[in-house]
């Protein structure tokens, strides 16, 4: 039985929907969620339960969270732990990643997966929400203006040759200006409705990042798969991930040894529809994780692992 670590993230102040702060309670408390994970060989080891300050205001309460979610993605990195962080909304990924770049080894570097239907990439200057779960990748990449700053409260940034965003469909104007300028690439839904397209794209993508990067995260928000396949999201847009394609896609590099962890986010339970999505959350945790995961191998390579141009990296020790 593989244990992994599960931390959950119970906010929905950064979204549009409330409601999201139920989400990793709704999953930490389904039985049906267990009794999946266990058949698969794995047990979720819940850490902790992290919640939003609903009495502060909320760049306070955003900022606070992010806080809490470093401390605890840099801890897990460092103990050399398998991770899964559940939401709740997007904004917490400022604080899962970037406690992650503070726990690696010397000048390791971070690669990131991002599975999204939204760029993320506003600041408070070119939001028309001011929803701050629409900011979370401009926060990473240190684009973000004073107040979002405060927020992500860090020092250190993905660079952004290390970062990846695929199932894009919805985004505005200034987002894409911002991930242009940076050189951020990007793969809409555009290039990823053939059947297949999408493991195609993320083998490519994961083996493209390793080239440079140590270190992988995948970070999910749900609304990157269909509604039709995941009701229970804040923001649904039609046109997305099939449900059967991304779990396919994530088995093809389950058991990558570069891969620290994985975060799902912007499950809204007053969506759900006979817990569909419930199910869902659990068959991508077993394609990555579970006992009959496929293991890892690039595009190029006959074995195990990536055709990496880095050094060698070590693998990270659990902390005595």
């Amino acid at each position: 039985m593989r244990c992994i670590a599960t931390v959950g993230l119970a906010s929905g102040q950064a979204g549009q929907h409330g409601s999201c702060w139920r989400g990793p309670m709704v999953l930490r408390s389904s039985p049906g969620l267990k009794r999946f994970c266990y058949s698969q060989g794995l047990r979720l080891v819940w850490h902790a339960l992290l919640e939003a300050d609903e009495r502060a205001a909320k760049p306070d309460a955003v900022a606070d969270l992010c806080r809490q979610a470093a401390r605890f993605s840099s801890a897990l990195v460092k103990q050399a732990h398998p991770f899964l962080f559940l939401g709740g909304d997007h904004a917490s990924a400022m604080g899962v990643w970037r406690g992650v770049m503070s726990a690696l080894p010397g000048q390791r570097r971070l690669g990131l997966i991002w599975i999204d239907a939204h760029m993320d990439a506003h600041t408070f200057e070119t939001t028309p929400s001011g929803n701050v779960h629409g900011m979370p990748i401009a926060g990473l990449l240190g684009q973000g203006d004073a107040l979002l700053q405060r927020i992500y409260g860090g020092t250190q940034y993905l660079s952004p040759e290390n970062l990846v965003l695929l199932g894009v469909r919805s985004f505005e104007p200034a987002e894409q200006q911002l991930l242009d300028r940076c050189g951020v690439r990007v793969i809409g839904m555009a290039q990823l409705h053939e059947p297949g397209a999408f493991r195609v794209q993320l083998l490519e993508s994961v083996d493209r990042l390793l080239q440079q990067a140590d270190y992988l995260g995948i970070s999910i928000d749900l609304d990157a798969i269909d509604p039709l396949d995941a009701p229970a999201v804040g923001v649904p847009e039609p046109g997305g991930i099939a449900g059967s394609e991304l779990v396919d896609a994530l088995a093809a590099i389950a058991g990558n040894p570069r891969l620290l962890g994985m975060e799902i986010a912007e499950f809204c339970p007053r969506h759900e529809s006979g817990e569909k999505t419930v199910r869902l959350i659990g068959e991508l945790i077993a394609a990555l994780y579970g006992e009959t995961s496929t293991r890892y191998r690039s595009l190029g390579s006959t074995g195990e692992g990536t055709n990496s141009t880095s050094s060698p990296i070590p693998r990270l020790r659990a902390s005595r």
